[in-house]
């Protein structure tokens, strides 16, 4: 068939050329309208329900809310994990289903299964709500809305933000939410005065049933014939401003009416916050902007900059808006330019490598073509598949821009020395050049076609992986594989079409003698290979000492995920003491805010302390997440290591550093922003929280661990109300009569909702502030009977101060205690996974009824390592018969394959040399001199090996296949064969493996780079497998088939070959 294609391809040389054209016109069109992102779409399909609970602790939300959603939602079809966090008025359920699942059909069973217990929840819990869908990396955007000199009060700042601001941004195609944080959000607040009240013997049930009544919109019909006309009647009961409510009147006192303003305070002011923040240190509102998954996030970005241009020419004098505090589109722009860079200079090393062997341009631009032409047809199928480009694609296309020349080059040189000694025959015993062309295509196709096979074979295991390592891994496997597939189609069709316009009119092809370059490489291998041949026994023993010890010093290496991202900047997670108040949190949290600003290498910083309202963490007014941009030419590990020094200074403060994107990876993996997770379950919260305790105290000694935060479900104080039900009973009062004058009291019961425009405000009474500050003014809180009798608080229930849980997290319902950290420099997961549990296990022991699970990246790094390692069996088995069908004979196929451990050799040295901090000293180290840090094998350095795999397999390809014809087409002896095929053969070998592996240097220097952390360890490792298969290859393999190779095979059938050729129009 191939044959057919190369003879059909030289037979339409005009048709072959304008498709080609056609490819590069179609892709340069492609490539603009082409979605970039900075990661492939990483989402776990996730429903996250949302319930409020007015003033329920968090163990009254997990019996009354928490548990019934849970259970409503369990046996849905497809889900993964159900975790849940109930929290002081507020339950969060995050159903997570199975990766590729359709999340917008989630959400309807999700919403069938809500319907169900609506009705059954107490009746003043506002129903279960379902978040709006985002992206995992869809925060592509924070603002601070700020006032530099402190003209715009904290109202006016979040109004702006709220009402002007936010609804803009929704309107934008592709943004999911807009939640906004810090100011302080306006409302029309009624602050009862308890004295006044009994003063005129009211109570805030009546001062409730007013205020309500003064905004109650009515109609009172219309006039139907009034000088022809029809008047609808408009009663105007709606309130405009504070006057319309304080005028309300409440009651009677002594036949004289009592208005609002006599027994409250009414205006308008802030909401009792949650939650504050700042941005450069000072206090403003920052809005967080969330995508839609599948959103292009450059163009969403460009139609956000329109609104806020817009935006900023109506904003107030004294009102500034930020837009750099962090931008996702800025990190996009400079991981594609990274990654693009790596692409230019690669191409460049290509060209160097082409000319430098093969002296002449006009086969150096043959070769080069295959390049456009491959990333060409590449990047179509991308984007008719509506693949984005990201940093994964272009990685892969990136790691593949050496071995899509590859093909060419075979093919290429073949053609030109077959045209070179067409050239040298006497005239009459020269063959048409359009004959030749094809001959010696046809000569090498079936190496070129094994070894593209083999290649593209043995990235299928990627396709295997699940979960967020599959989402991460696929899209390079998938640009990889469609690249090399192009560059066969290319080398089979185009090339053998330029080699006959270009090369037999070219001068070179009469010159007999190769370049000086090719004839020093060649002198100087045939006497090495002579000597090698001599002492065989020599060679096959050090490689196999080579091996051995590749293998022993692969024994010491760690294991890891994935590698750590630059994302040009840093999260820093603070958490007060549980129990801390706003205001104290937001003073520590500001300290620490300020003198992060002052490091070096920090561009801005924002703050969020506390929670949003839209906001979908049951985060505590102790938490703050402070966000760190950096400068372009910061130092991220110098910059982290200040932090860290910072931060030791600040004691009572639990930490932990993470990235914007690393630690929403996390809370995908194991709910937590950490790399690892230690859930212990249980079902009393008391010994669960003995059990983290005492972790903390095993784990705090270890230096691997780092960022330790243990069971933040920790013990606060609270308020318990204990109703006396007989002393209730006496004045006639039930315990919920009583509570829910408490909760109007000091929570407040919002009782309308006004319209001002675009504002949309609340009506809000309670107390005073004055008499709602301490647990006295609870004690003398003074309940109404409906028989008119009246009872202090003290008088029929006990109020003291107690302990009791601030966070109760589940997971599959069952509660759980959570210690989490992350892996400090100079260690790697794996060892530090096995160093925890020899500590966790025996602690666990001791409590009956209690278990534990080691979650996070750990887990999802063992489950790909274990699909890799299965699905790489399963393809090494399918490569071997694929090359046995090839060859007819085991023997070949175990010399070929014999490439798979040489390749190992350089490999290991490769990620050993990348890994070490000083080579030198770990060197010493790994013989017992020193602290021996060990190199980390993460999912990406595996992944190189995979495609090492294939690569190296490429060149004893080259050479087996090269013997068999030389044996069996030119009947050249066995001896001779293996000297005469490896010295044919040496070019071909050297320049696809130096074109691959110099492809691979840009990506190799661009460690710690934006954009190229992923694809770093894939380079290094085929980087340096390369390196030692192909100089190891061009021995071992040839000592290899001189003894075991064996001799000629049986003529097959079907060999046309040569009948064929004289079809082949001239």
């Amino acid at each position: 068939m191939l044959n057919a294609l190369i003879r059909w391809s030289l037979n339409r040389r005009g048709l072959i050329l304008a498709l080609a054209a056609a490819v590069v016109i179609s892709s340069a069109l492609a490539i603009p309208r082409m979605p970039v992102e900075v990661f492939p779409e990483l989402n776990a399909p996730t429903v996250t329900i949302m319930t409020e609970a007015p003033g329920y602790a968090p163990e009254e939300v997990e019996r009354a809310v928490t548990f019934q959603v849970e259970t409503a939602l369990n046996g849905i079809a497809g889900l993964r994990r159900l975790r849940s966090s109930s929290a002081l008025g507020l339950s969060i359920v995050w159903a997570e289903f199975d990766f590729g699942a359709d999340v917008y059909r989630n959400r309807q069973l999700v919403a069938e299964r809500l319907a169900r217990i609506e009705n059954t929840l107490p009746a003043n819990i506002h129903p279960p709500e379902m978040t709006p869908v985002a992206s995992l990396a869809g925060e592509i955007m924070l603002l601070g809305l700020t006032s530099p000199e402190g003209e715009a009060s904290p109202l006016e700042l979040r109004r702006i933000a709220e009402f002007d601001l936010r609804p803009r941004l929704l309107a934008a195609r592709g943004v999911a939410q807009v939640t906004a944080i810090g100011g302080e959000l306006p409302e029309f607040q009624v602050r009862v005065r308890p004295g006044d009240l009994l003063r005129y013997g009211l109570t805030l049930s009546q001062v409730a049933e007013a205020a309500e009544a003064a905004h109650a919109p009515v109609g009172a019909g219309y006039l139907a014939d009034v000088s022809g006309r029809e008047l609808p009647l408009r009663p105007e009961t709606r309130v405009r401003g504070t006057e319309d409510l304080a005028g309300t009147v409440v009651g009677q006192w002594k036949g004289v009416p009592v208005t609002l303003e006599q027994v409250a305070d009414v205006g308008i002011a802030g909401a009792p916050r949650r939650g504050t923040g700042s941005a450069g240190g000072k206090p403003a509102v920052i809005l967080s902007i969330q995508r839609n998954p599948g959103t292009n996030t450059l163009e969403l970005t460009s139609r956000i900059d329109e609104i806020l241009s817009d935006f900023e020419k109506t904003l107030p004098t004294g009102i500034s808006l930020q837009r750099s505090v962090f931008r996702q589109a800025d990190f996009i722009n400079v991981a594609v330019d990274n990654v693009l860079e790596a692409l230019r200079d690669a191409s460049i090393f290509v060209l160097i490598i082409l000319f430098l062997f093969l002296l002449n341009f006009r086969t150096t631009i043959i070769t080069l073509t295959a390049l456009p032409l491959s990333l060409g047809v590449t990047l179509l199928v991308l984007d008719v598949w509506g693949v984005t480009i990201n940093v994964m694609t272009l990685g892969g296309i990136a790691v593949a821009i050496g071995s899509l020349v590859d093909d060419a080059i075979v093919d290429v040189e073949n053609v030109f020395r077959r045209l070179r000694l067409n050239a040298a025959l006497p005239v009459d015993q020269r063959r048409p050049p359009l004959e030749v062309i094809y001959l010696a295509s046809i000569e090498v196709r079936q190496a070129i076609l094994l070894a593209t096979l083999v290649i593209i074979l043995v990235f299928t295991p990627l396709f295997f992986l699940g979960g967020i390592e599959g989402s991460f891994f696929r899209p390079l496997g998938v640009a990889y594989t469609i690249g090399l597939a192009a560059s066969l189609l290319v080398a089979m069709t185009v090339t053998p079409v330029l080699c006959y316009y270009l090369l037999p009119s070219s001068s070179a092809t009469g010159v007999k003698r190769e370049g000086w370059l090719v004839r020093i490489l060649k002198a100087a291998y045939v006497r090495m290979l002579s000597f090698a041949l001599r002492a065989r026994t020599l060679v096959l023993a050090g490689s196999a000492a080579l091996l051995a010890a590749a293998v022993l010093l692969a024994l010491t290496y760690g294991s890891s995920f994935i590698p750590a991202f630059n994302e040009g900047s840093i999260t820093l997670f603070l958490n007060t003491p549980p129990g801390t108040s706003l205001e104290e949190s937001n003073r520590v949290a500001r300290q620490l805010e300020l003198q992060v600003g002052e490091l070096e290498g920090v561009a801005a910083v924002t703050r969020r302390t506390g929670r949003a309202e839209q906001d979908e963490h049951a985060e505590p007014v102790s938490a703050s997440e402070i966000d760190i941009r950096l400068e372009p030419a910061a130092d991220p590990v110098a910059v982290r290591q200040a932090l860290e020094q910072l931060l030791a200074a600040s004691p009572g403060v639990t930490k932990q550093l993470g990235g914007p994107i690393d630690h929403r990876l996390s809370h995908i993996l194991s709910g937590t922003p950490a790399a690892i997770a230690i859930k212990i379950f249980g079902d009393d919260l008391e010994e669960l929280r003995a059990i983290a305790a005492e972790v903390e105290v095993k784990l705090s000694p270890l230096p691997g661990v780092r960022d330790l935060v243990a069971n933040r479900e920790v013990m606060t104080a609270t308020v318990p109300v204990r109703f006396d039900k007989a002393r209730l009973a006496h004045y006639g009062l039930t315990p919920a009569d009583a509570a829910g004058q408490l909760q109007t009291a000091f929570l407040g019961r919002t009782v309308g909702v006004v319209n001002r425009g675009a504002s949309r405000m609340d009506i809000v009474l309670r107390l005073e502030g004055a008499s709602r500050r301490n647990l006295d003014d609870v004690r003398a809180f003074t309940l109404h009977a409906p028989s008119g009798a009246i009872v202090r608080v003290r008088d029929v229930a006990e109020v003291i101060e107690e302990q009791a849980s601030s966070l109760i997290t589940r997971e599959n319902v069952r509660r759980k205690a959570v210690i989490s950290c992350n892996v400090a420099p100079g260690h790697n997961l794996g060892d530090l996974i096995e160093e925890i549990r020899t500590h966790v296990d025996p602690v666990i022991k001791k409590f009956p009824g209690t278990y534990v699970e080691y979650g996070g990246q750990f887990e999802a790094q063992k489950e790909a390592s274990g699909r890799i390692l299965l699905a790489s069996i399963g393809v090494l088995l399918v490569i071997m018969t694929i090359l046995y069908s090839a060859f007819r004979s085991a023997r070949p196929v175990l010399l070929i394959l014999l490439n798979l451990p040489l390749a190992l050799v350089g490999g290991v040295a490769a990620l050993f040399i990348s890994e070490s901090p000083d080579l030198i000293e770990n060197t010493r180290a790994l013989f017992g001199s020193g602290t021996y840090v060990a190199p980390v094998v993460s999912i990406s350095a595996l992944v190189g090996f995979i495609g090492l795999a294939g690569v190296a397999c490429r060149n004893g390809l080259l050479l087996i296949s090269h013997y068999y014809h030389l044996m069996e087409e030119e009947g050249v002896a066995k001896k001779d064969a293996v000297v005469r095929g490896a010295q044919e053969r040496l070019v071909p070998i050297l320049m696809t493996a130096m074109s691959s592996a110099l492809a691979l240097v840009p990506l190799v220097l661009a460690r710690g780079e934006i954009g190229s952390e992923l694809q770093h360890p894939i380079a290094v490792v085929i980087l340096g497998g390369l390196v030692s298969s192909t100089f190891l290859n061009l021995f071992v393999v040839p000592v290899g088939f001189d003894l075991f190779g064996g001799g000629p095979r049986k003529k097959r059938d079907d060999i046309t070959d040569h009948l064929e050729a004289t079809q082949v129009r001239s």
